[in-house]
């Protein structure tokens, strides 16, 4: 949202759309990468952490779903 690349550390996973069925951070669990890869791509974005706190406190709106897709494919 906000452009931020300089480390891969401050980046988060946000499940933006849809139920989360499990989080992606989870230990313990095991899950193929047809199943992992789903959740990703279907519900989840790669936002800073900033913006992650700001979206999860609605600080900040994220475009419809269709808008953002047509951004990210770009």
């Amino acid at each position: 949202l906000c452009g931020y690349h300089r480390y891969i550390g401050a980046l988060d996973l946000y499940h933006a759309w849809g139920k989360k069925k499990f989080a992606l951070g989870d230990i313990g669990h095991t899950k193929s990468w047809k199943v992992i890869s789903m959740e990703l791509n279907r519900k989840c974005i790669l936002v800073c952490a900033n913006c992650h706190r700001e979206i999860e406190d609605g600080v900040v709106k994220l475009p419809k779903k269709s808008l953002l897709m047509n951004f990210l494919t770009i």
